[in-house]
Order: structure tokens, then C-alpha cells, then sequence
């Protein structure tokens, strides 16, 4: 760990980093210890540990444990504190609390929990007083939006599932109606000289606490989002505004609405209160006695200053589940860019069980993603949500599980997924595999480590489909060939087709034309020559000889696809040819050029 971080006893808000110390100084110690149980630490040996319970209702998965948030040692008259990769505000002593911050800018996770905010891993929520909060210098933007988009999640999976509701029965006389006719009652009426017939109605009302509670837990979280304060605006604010409001007319098209003058009964629910087998609500009752426990807006007088805030984050359960996110997106979009359809059995597969011996169910490797074609693996990665310069390829533990997982799925393609490395590639010893680092290698940025993640698995997929790389280049620029369109490249590997260079000079040609006569090249009077230069280099490519002078593309087996790209430096763009060679050991891809216009 780094250098500690020290406060006073008494410090009503103590801020520190994530898997950084803390020391709490000019304790007594004898009053701490009962201290430390009354803010719910648990004795653990020497140290006094502060756990809570995750909201995954999966008893049989691996990480149903509770989440470890803080470790403490009492050391003579001060307080040592240790947080884990949970970030949050957690109650330390009974007027203290201390604010864990991520170690990556707030930005960042709230973009993190957007992008996975429907998947039910790890964001867990209890209840911490943070009166202090907003008045402090510590922004409250972060929070509301952890707020936020837990709610959408919480009343969106209700919304799936189902919310709970009560059904009454009604009984109504009359010659029109609805639902079903009591036939004995109907009898009795015409014996009593009453022909009309007896309905039974059936009314479905979902107004039943459980769903006011967190209708109003909506109500107050949209005005907190609509609040600015001090000129600053909640991350994404516009975003999240928008998705809260959606969810609160889903649940009040049910004809749920809730009163402000019930607000102490809506405290007072919990999980208790639910049926057994309406689990999947937790989220949202959780999320919602967060939002309740306060005097939101004015409830007391004391405005949001007094906002009540339930949470604590799980920064590596949210990495792994934001990169899994973003791996089986980045797939997706790759698909999107094969004109062959070759990558329609590809997929990055979550957490995906291996099994060493055969028949034993009880041994069992569970890598965090795989990229697989169908049932062959192509590349294993692992997400590690290591601290800033740390290579997870240092690590012995990390090392031998990823050796294991590439040998137990047959693959030589191995990467490590961090936050704050660089990247790196490390070939591994008399075996022809590689094991990379992929990282920002500067500040970490979602936009970055994105961009990252999709290079890795394009490189990861060419290796198999060469054309791909074509295809993302062509993506990036534009096909230049005059007759050709983006749609002809599925008869990319036709020798005959519109990507033939049977005819160097009339393909050069073609080329130059398409840049002279489209809207986004210049015209022919302002190319050198009027573009004869770069057509004469075009036609020496495709004409090119190896050192035994034989055709390094012969033109019975190679295609080539132009791209024009622009620069930023005022020239007219330049062309790159893409030269694809399918033999009977596979197909290669060469580049040449890029070559100027002028």
C-alpha cells in the first residue's frame, strides 16, 4: 500500500483511496473497541472487520459471500484502517465516516455502471448517514447516480418479473359487464324475481405499500437529479433524468401513486415484508430506503445536506462485469464489419466453466472471459483490477491461472485486462503462445481502454479472418475503386469479381477516378499530373515481383481493395492498397503504400 492517510479522532468525513491505509490518530482504546462494535466491525483475530451482505440471491454462486469493506487494528492510541477495492462511504466509529474513493476518476465508474447497470452482480447498498456530505467538499453527483441507476435496474427488473399485486373480487348486478357470471347467484336472483344476472369482476391493484414506497423513492430521486447546485451537474444528469423518469411512469401506468404524508410508513418497509419468492425486488427496496431514509428536499427543513446514502461498490466485481460488457459489445460491432458472415458462432463467454478430469464435477476452472469460434477458443482473458503499475503478469497466482485456463481450452492467446498498466506483450518461453497486458498507458479512460479492448479482439480474430482487417480499414477510411461499393465486398476474394487486378493499368485507373469524381477527394486538375504519379504507383504494386522475380501477387489467386483516408495536415489524402492472397494454406493480407495524392 501507499503512503497512509491520516486524520484526527473525530473527523466527521474521512476521505481515502481505495487499497490505500488510513490512520486514525488520537483514539482512546479503550472506548474504541466498544466503538468499533457499535458501528457493526466484527472481531477477526488482531483486526476488527466490517462486512455486508451482497444483493445477488444466488445462495450456490461463488461470490454470495458477504462483501469485505473495511479491516481495522487498534495500534497503541490510533486506528488503522484498511479498505478493500470497495468504494463507498462506510460508517467508521459513531461520528465518523470515511469515504473510499476509486482509485480511476469518478467519471469513469459512473460510465462503468451505465454500461452494466442491468446485470445483477455486486453493487450492494446500506444504510450510512451522510449528513455532512453535500456541505463538505466531497461532490454528491456520484452518489445520486449510483442512486439513480441502481433504481432503474431495481424497477426494471420488477417491471420483468412482475410486481407484486392483490386481486378483488367484485360482485355487481346488471345486464352488461365484465369477467365471469356467477351462475348460482343469478339463479337465486330470478327466483327472488331479479332477472339480472350476477358478475363477478376481478380487479388487479398493485397500490400496495411495497410499490409507494419506491414510487415515491422515484418521485424525490427525479427532483434531487433535476437540482443544480453550485453550478455543478450530476454525471450524465441529462441520461439518468431521462431513465428514472421512464421507470416512474411504468409504475404509475399500474395506477400506483404515493404521499408524501406517508413517508414514515414507506421507512419502515423492508425486506422482511416481502414475499419469499419476490427476491428480485430487493434491488429496488434497497435503492429505495436509501432515497427515503433522508429528509430529501425540504422533508424537515434540512434539505438535501441531510440526504441518508446506501452504498458501497465493488470496484473489482464492476470491472470484470464492465469489461465482459464491453468485450460481448466490441464482438457485436465486429460482426457487424464481415461481409463473409464468418464470425456469426464467435462470442466472449462470461465466466465459462472448465472442467479438468473428466467426470469429476467438483474440480473446476472458471476463466473471467473467453473468445471462442463455436468450440474452438481462440483467445483467454482476465480481467485484474490491479493497482496503478502493477503487471498481473508479476503475479505467480494470476500467471499459473491463465497458463491453466489456455491449456485447458487448447489456446496460445492470452491477455490480462487492467485499468492502470500500459500495454505489453510477453512471448512465453520455447512455446509460440503470447500473453499481452492490455491498459491505457496513460490515465485510464473508458473511451481509451474501449478502444483498446476492440483492437484486441480484432487482431484476436484476424488471426483466423485475415479479411477483417481489410474490412476495418475500410471502415476507418473509404473504398475508392470506381464500379465498386462497400456491398461488393462479399466477393472480396473473387479473382474475377470488381476487386480483380487482371488489368493493372485499368485498375489504377479506376482508383483514381472513383478519389477525382466523388465529393470526398479532389479533383483531377489539382492531383500531381492529374493523378498519374499515384496511378503509376498503383500499377507497379499490383505488378510487383519477389527476389526470384516471380509475381508477388499473382493475379489468378489475389484481389485488392483501395482506401482512401484524409490527413489533418491539408493534404489531398492518400491510398493504401490491400492486397488479399488466398492459397491452399490459408490467405494472406499485404499493405502497400499509403501513397500521397500530391
Amino acid at each position: 500500500m501507499s503512503d497512509a492517510v491520516r486524520y484526527e479522532y473525530g473527523t466527521e468525513l474521512c476521505s481515502v483511496q481505495e487499497n490505500r491505509k488510513l490512520i486514525v490518530e488520537g483514539c482512546d482504546p479503550e472506548s474504541l473497541r466498544d466503538e468499533l462494535r457499535a458501528a457493526n466491525f466484527v472481531r477477526d483475530g488482531s483486526r476488527y472487520v466490517k462486512k455486508r451482505p451482497r444483493l445477488r440471491p444466488e445462495a450456490d454462486d461463488g461470490d454470495s459471500g458477504p462483501l469485505h469493506v473495511l479491516s481495522a487494528r487498534i495500534v497503541e492510541n490510533s486506528l488503522h484502517v484498511e479498505p478493500s477495492d470497495v468504494v463507498g462511504i462506510v460508517k467508521l466509529v459513531p461520528g465518523m465516516s470515511v469515504q473510499v474513493e476509486p482509485k480511476i476518476e469518478w467519471e469513469n465508474v459512473i460510465r462503468m455502471l451505465l454500461t452494466v447497470y442491468d446485470i445483477d452482480r455486486t453493487q450492494s447498498h446500506y444504510g450510512i448517514p451522510l449528513e455532512e456530505l453535500i456541505a463538505g467538499e466531497i461532490e454528491a453527483s456520484q452518489l445520486i447516480a449510483i442512486l439513480a441507476i441502481n433504481y432503474v435496474h431495481g424497477v426494471k427488473t420488477i417491471t420483468k418479473k412482475g410486481f407484486i399485486r392483490d386481486l378483488n373480487i367484485r360482485r355487481r348486478d346488471g345486464y352488461e359487464g365484465l369477467g365471469s357470471v356467477d351462475v348460482a347467484q343469478t339463479l337465486m336472483n330470478h327466483a327472488t324475481g331479479n332477472p339480472e344476472p350476477t358478475w363477478v369482476e376481478t380487479e388487479v391493484d398493485y397500490a400496495n405499500p411495497v410499490n409507494k414506497a419506491i414510487h415515491m423513492a422515484g418521485k424525490l430521486l427525479l427532483r434531487l437529479l433535476q437540482q443544480e447546485r453550485d453550478g455543478h451537474q450530476h454525471p450524465r444528469q441529462d441520461l439518468l433524468l431521462s431513465m428514472v423518469h421512464q421507470q416512474v411512469k411504468e409504475i404509475e401506468d399500474r395506477g400506483i401513486q404515493s404521499s408524501q404524508k406517508r413517508l414514515g410508513e414507506y421507512r419502515r418497509l423492508s425486506l422482511a415484508d416481502l414475499p419469499r419468492q419476490r427476491h428480485y425486488y430487493r434491488r429496488a427496496v434497497h435503492t429505495s430506503q436509501s432515497i427515503l431514509s433522508s429528509a430529501l428536499l425540504g422533508q424537515t427543513g434540512g434539505g438535501p445536506e441531510e440526504l441518508l446514502v446506501d452504498y458501497a461498490l465493488s470496484m473489482d466485481s464492476l470491472f470484470q462485469d464492465y469489461t465482459q460488457r464491453v468485450l460481448s459489445r466490441e464482438v457485436e460491432s465486429l460482426r457487424t464489419l464481415d461481409h463473409l458472415d464468418r464470425l456469426s458462432d464467435v462470442e466472449c463467454k462470461d465466466e465459462h466453466r472448465l472442467y479438468p478430469f473428466e467426470g469429476n464435477a467438483k474440480a473446476a476452472h472458471e476463466p473471467d472471459h473467453l473468445l471462442t469460434d463455436g468450440d474452438e477458443t481462440l483467445a483467454v482473458l482476465d480481467s485484474k483490477y490491479y493497482q496503478e503499475g502493477k503487471n498481473p503478469a508479476n503475479d505467480s497466482a494470476s500467471r499459473s491461472r491463465m497458463f491453466a485456463y489456455a491449456y485447458l481450452t487448447d489456446t496460445d492467446r492470452m491477455a490480462f485486462l487492467c485499468p492502470q498498466y500500459h500495454r505489453d506483450r510477453l512471448p512465453v518461453t520455447n512455446t509460440g503462445g503470447e500473453v499481452e497486458v492490455i491498459s491505457p498507458d496513460d490515465e485510464f479512460t473508458c473511451d481509451e481502454y474501449e478502444r483498446l479492448t476492440r483492437e484486441y479482439l480484432l487482431e484476436s480474430l484476424a488471426l483466423k479472418y485475415p479479411e477483417l482487417d481489410v474490412f476495418s480499414a475500410v471502415e476507418h477510411g473509404r473504398l475508392c475503386l470506381e464500379n465498386a461499393s462497400e456491398d461488393d465486398l462479399s466477393e472480396v476474394y473473387d479473382t474475377t469479381g470488381p476487386f480483380a487486378i487482371s488489368n493493372p493499368a485499368t485498375f489504377a485507373a479506376r482508383v483514381i477516378n472513383d478519389i477525382a469524381f466523388s465529393t470526398y477527394g479532389p479533383n483531377k486538375p489539382e492531383l500531381e499530373n492529374q493523378g498519374q504519379w499515384t496511378k503509376s504507383r498503383i500499377k507497379d504494386a499490383c505488378g510487383k515481383t519477389d527476389e526470384d522475380e516471380r509475381p508477388r501477387y499473382p493475379q489468378h489467386e489475389t484481389t485488392c481493395v483501395p482506401v482512401y483516408t484524409t490527413d489533418t495536415d491539408g493534404d489531398h489524402g492518400r491510398v493504401t492498397l490491400y492486397f488479399l492472397r488466398q492459397r491452399e494454406d490459408g490467405v494472406t493480407v499485404s499493405k502497400e503504400g499509403p501513397w500521397a495524392l500530391m
